[in-house]
């Protein structure tokens, strides 16, 4: 099941449990709790991951980039983000669909590269 849907569900239930004025506010928490729970269960893994669960800036960015795992150099870094940018270039694209999530894929990928470029240069003036 897709979690949007899981959270708005289970959203929409707490919203109107807490807009009732006759539930002590006890009782709503203790059925807000119920509701994320059972969204939990049908999506097969915590929807609020715990602190050491989550992923690391450097894992998601490098996902992001299309690596497994963190490259050699940042030079390999940057030769990719170059493809990933004449790829997704927002003009190689008619359709307006495509387009759009051209923008919002290259938007993701600036980002990450960024980030690295960023992070490379930390290192370089340590």
């Amino acid at each position: 099941m897709d979690i949007k849907n899981l959270l708005k569900d289970a959203v929409e239930k707490i919203k109107s449990t807490v807009e009732k004025e006759d539930i002590p506010l006890k009782d709503a928490y203790a059925q807000m709790d119920a509701e994320l729970e059972e969204a939990e269960k049908a999506y097969g893994k915590p929807l609020f991951p715990q602190d050491d669960e989550k992923k690391l800036p450097d894992e998601h960015y490098l996902k992001i980039l299309g690596f497994e795992t963190a490259p050699e150099s940042f030079d390999i870094i940057k030769s990719h983000y170059e493809k990933l940018v004449a790829k997704f270039n927002p003009d190689n694209f008619d359709d307006e669909n495509k387009k759009m999530n051209a923008v919002k894929k290259l938007d993701m990928i600036n980002q990450a590269y960024e980030y690295f470029e960023y992070k490379n240069t930390e290192e370089s003036e340590s």
